[in-house]
């Protein structure tokens, strides 16, 4: 195959894989460190020096974390939002048009933790990680937010649990009552995810909540040990200005993680069409987010890219010292099985000796989840087999 050397991006070089992090830690495992893990990188996939740096920070930080074979995460999918923001392309309902489905998916929700429940026993899993995700989970009312935490706590062993997560994302959602529930159950690590903290921005990808929200939502969560905020690079109708003020005030909260995405036009998102920010912006809302984020004392833990994203750059996870989410380096780093619940997930279950990888998947709506039980049979049936057979 012939390249077109202006086919390679400068900061990525030859990369088009979702993980190059894992391609550090592999040269890390071959006996290169520090500047010649870096030369080794550049040599082989020609990514800037920049971009190797990251790289290796991130192997580093997933190095750290010990996975034993019996190890694994849960992964738990509630996919309804109080409204569809237009980047977005993952499985999530309206509630405005879907609420009368919670109670009905909550149920069947309630089958799968049990039904995993017994396979964690039969496998002697050591569950080290849970993660509810969406969706937004905080969508659900009150009542049966309480009741699938309560689920959650029942039927998932909690005895080696390092982190427990709840992705509230939508500040519009976090209230007083779901936050005196997740710390009465347990939960250590919560997002509050503004995604860009200008009111313009906001309205126009269809957030329905204001700078103001934020700054209440963040207040309730800092009674957690951790929490994240997300912002987004290449926004519609943002210049590299607008980026610096919302990252600047996320900068200012001070929380324990935050994560810079960049904007990702997949197809399945009403911005797929859309006229994109010009790269030039992107260029420099990224490389202000590393040099600003680096300043402030945040150091990266975990990476990805993704197809279709502005300027071909990645995503990148920022923690403080003593708070890289354990859940994202299992992910990234494909460290663990991660057994995945609810609308939309993926089980992924790893081979720590041979690094093989399987997968088994749920059905992805609400209106499909509810009568997916001998799915989530055979589901559980992938994975003990998978164990079996490892």
């Amino acid at each position: 195959m012939v390249y077109d050397e202006n086919d390679i991006n400068k900061a990525w070089g030859w990369l088009t894989g979702i993980r190059p992090a894992k391609l550090m830690s592999k040269i890390l495992t071959e006996g290169y460190e520090g500047a010649d893990a870096l030369a080794r990188m550049r040599e082989l996939y020609e990514v800037s020096e920049e971009r190797a740096e990251i790289c290796l920070a991130v192997a580093k930080a997933g190095a750290k974390v010990t996975i034993n074979t019996n190890d694994a995460a849960v992964y738990i999918g509630i996919p309804f939002c109080p409204s569809r923001c237009s980047y977005c392309s993952f499985v999530s309902s309206w509630v405005g048009k879907t609420g009368k489905l919670m109670e009905p998916f909550l149920e069947t929700l309630e089958y799968e933790l049990e039904q995993t429940a017994r396979t964690i026993k039969t496998l002697n899993l050591n569950i080290i990680a849970v993660y509810i995700g969406g969706g937004t989970p905080t969508a659900l009312t009150l009542p049966l937010f309480r009741r699938m935490l309560e689920a959650v706590k029942h039927h998932i062993p909690f005895e080696s649990v390092r982190e427990y997560t709840v992705e509230a994302g939508r500040p519009d959602t976090i209230t007083a009552e779901n936050t005196a529930a997740m710390l009465e159950h347990g939960v250590d690590r919560i997002s509050v995810n503004p995604q860009s903290m200008n009111a313009e921005t906001l309205a126009r990808i269809g957030r329905e909540h204001s700078v103001e929200d934020v700054c209440k939502a963040f207040k309730l969560a800092r009674q957690f040990k951790s929490v994240n905020m997300d912002v987004i690079a290449g926004l519609p109708g943002e210049t590299a200005g607008d980026f610096e003020y919302s990252l600047s005030r996320v900068m200012a909260l001070q929380p324990e993680n935050i994560t810079v995405h960049t904007l990702s036009r997949k197809k399945g998102s009403d911005l797929s069409g859309a006229a994109e920010v010009s790269s030039e912006y992107v260029t420099v809302m990224i490389e202000y987010s590393l040099e600003a984020l680096a300043q402030a004392g945040y150091s990266p833990y975990y990476l990805y890219r993704q197809k279709f994203m502005a300027g071909d750059f990645e995503n990148i996870g920022w923690s403080k010292s003593g708070h890289d989410g354990l859940y994202n380096i299992i992910m990234m780093d494909e460290k663990a099985s991660v057994l995945a619940l609810g609308g939309g997930g993926v089980t992924r279950l790893v081979n720590q000796r041979t690094n093989f990888i399987d997968r088994a998947y749920n059905v992805k709506y609400p209106s499909e989840y509810i009568y997916s039980q001998e799915k989530i049979d055979r589901n559980q049936q992938i994975v003990i087999k998978f164990y079996e057979n490892a």
